[in-house]
């Protein structure tokens, strides 16, 4: 009688334990669809990123990034968007690497080390969130605010609308 009490208590508990990982895999499904909204914009606005170490450089670096992107045309004001990019990020000195494991972390014995992050919100005219990310360094990079840049440019141009291809002449 035990027996079938433990064999049906571990039943449940396996069937409890499917539903809870079938709803997450449903909710994150869910989670990552990008807004309809966010389809349809066509002019964009990147607002001045707040004051910290190296936010100018990393502002820089993205509208460089975007108008590779082509998609979306970057507009001077406000007023003429259709969608806003705020957001904020740092760079920051991490250490020191050198080759040679005898010379310590000094500056004058190796070359510096950048850590830091950027992330932004895509809002609609009225200030609702489309679409938010947060990147940060994968691996040291010669040139973190480009790395960084592009790392997050790539991940707003699976939100934004495709590039449109002109249909070749006849």
């Amino acid at each position: 009688m035990m027996e079938i009490e433990n064999m049906q208590a571990s039943a449940l508990r396996w069937v409890a334990c499917c539903g809870v990982i079938s709803c997450a895999v449903t909710g994150l499904a869910f989670a990552w669809q990008p807004s309809d909204q966010a389809r349809e914009i066509k002019r964009l606005y990147v607002e001045p990123f707040t004051v910290k170490t190296g936010a100018e450089k990393l502002r820089d670096d993205l509208v460089a990034q975007l108008r590779k992107l082509g998609t979306v045309s970057l507009v001077g004001d406000k007023s003429s968007a259709d969608a806003i990019l705020s957001g904020n990020g740092e760079i920051w000195l991490k250490g020191y690497q050198s080759l040679n494991p005898r010379s310590g972390r000094f500056p004058s014995n190796g070359t510096p080390v950048y850590s830091g992050f950027l992330s932004v919100e895509l809002k609609d005219t009225k200030g609702d969130t489309l679409w938010s990310y947060l990147v940060t360094p994968a691996a040291a990079s010669e040139d973190i605010s480009k790395d960084l840049s592009k790392r997050l440019v790539k991940h707003l141009a699976e939100v934004l609308p495709p590039k449109t291809v002109a249909a070749p002449r006849q």
